[in-house]
């Protein structure tokens, strides 16, 4: 069988260095600890708050824009964004609970959507 030799003590220089190690490593398992739950809190709470963003409008709200003349529309939070081309080329944007006219900007030449990619 083979003799193993019992390990000798350590100069106090190398001693110094493997408890600063031991610290270091110490410190930063703690602070990896602490960013993995902080993710799963943030994660616990995305998936468990609530979801209700936009409420339902009252009634059917009619817009004054000629189905052809609508170039574009998107949902930003509770706005509605739309752009209108025809004679009139104009962004407007819309409260998305009742339909009424927050803002226009008017376009310098005539919209055209984008192509499909």
């Amino acid at each position: 069988m083979t003799d193993i030799e019992p390990e000798s003590e350590l100069d106090p220089a190398m001693e110094r260095v493997r408890k600063k190690l031991t610290r270091l490593l110490l410190v930063s398992s703690a602070i990896m600890g602490l960013g993995f739950v902080t993710v799963g809190i943030a994660v616990v709470y995305r998936v468990s708050r609530d979801t209700a963003s936009v409420p339902e409008p009252a009634a059917p709200v009619a817009l004054p824009i000629e189905p052809g003349e609508l170039v574009a529309a998107t949902v930003s939070g509770e706005r509605l964004v739309l752009t209108v081309g025809g004679d009139n080329p104009r962004i407007e944007v819309r409260r998305l609970g009742d339909g009424a006219l927050t803002d226009t900007f008017m376009l310098a030449r005539p919209a055209t959507p984008e192509p499909p990619r």
